[in-house]
């Protein structure tokens, strides 16, 4: 594996990580494979720890290149700066694909929270869209209420938002024809699942878009990939049932994607290094 870490140009404060798969065994497929790219959640305050690299290394371990986006949080995040970093980003990632062995038409971004409203303005607002989203209770809205509009405060830069303002960032309305085939996993206990998943869910079937949504029963905001590796330590963060999103979103992805495709041959190159160091003729 090959482990990128810059800064997006620019914007100091932002950053990419890449886990970059060795593409030499090929397992009878193309060398080409998708790329996940993660936008951790934390209000656009933070950047959680848990939603960035344990996700992104849980991708790679199913065959994904993935990588990490550490996009701009606070007082930097004023102008919506984080829409210009991802759409670097995914831009980035297209132009390498070629040397990192990357399909370019075969990038998710995959959000949680904040990151999910980023993840999913993306899709529909950058200038380098993805070709899929998975998103993780996302934020679909900025509602101008109370406990609510501090994403709007930290967007604009200013405290004196207005109604205006939450339509800027309410991305359901933004929703077309052309926007990117998601994946969608929340629980019915978060009260953010009235303000992103099931919204985003209706206007992509009002569409008759492709999108596939979970909604799991229990739980609470935040569950990452509600499992030993994400819950720091806190049982509060283990769910079984919400753990299973992952894998029902690799499933999406081969749906969405195309499946790796294999053939019945060995892929030990043992005997071709036996016979070309001399040991064997």
């Amino acid at each position: 594996m090959q482990w990128i870490h810059m800064t997006v140009p620019g914007h100091p404060e932002a950053t990419l990580d890449g886990f970059i798969l060795d593409c030499e065994i090929t397992l009878g497929q193309d060398r080409s494979r998708p790329a996940v790219l993660v936008c951790p959640g934390g209000g656009y305050v933070y950047c959680s720890p848990r939603e960035g690299e344990p996700v992104a290394l849980s991708y790679a371990a199913r065959g994904f290149h993935a990588f990490v986006l550490r996009y701009s949080v606070g007082k930097d995040a004023a102008g919506f700066t984080a829409l210009e970093e991802i759409s670097w980003a995914i831009g980035y990632i297209r132009d390498n694909a070629e040397q990192w062995n990357i399909d370019p038409q075969k990038i998710a971004v995959c959000g949680f929270s904040a990151g999910g409203h980023l993840a999913l303005a993306s899709g529909l607002l950058a200038e380098h869209k993805p070709n899929a989203m998975i998103l993780g209770y996302p934020a679909a809205s900025a509602p101008n209420m109370p406990r609510a509009n501090f994403l709007l405060k930290i967007l604009e830069g200013r405290d004196d938002v207005t109604d205006a303002d939450a339509e800027k960032y309410d991305l359901v309305a933004k929703i077309t024809k052309d926007a990117p085939p998601v994946f969608l996993a929340a629980t019915a206990e978060d009260l953010l699942t009235a303000y992103g998943a099931l919204p985003v869910a209706k206007a992509y079937s009002d569409l008759g878009l492709r999108y596939e949504l979970h909604i799991f029963q229990y739980g609470p905001h935040g569950y990452a990939l509600a499992n030993e590796v994400t819950a720091d330590g806190s049982t509060k963060n283990l769910d079984p049932a919400f753990a299973q999103w992952q894998e029902l979103s690799v499933q999406w992805l081969h749906k969405t994607f195309g499946k790796p495709t294999f053939v019945d041959k060995s892929t030990s190159r043992m005997m071709q290094i036996l016979k070309e160091q001399g040991y064997i003729k």
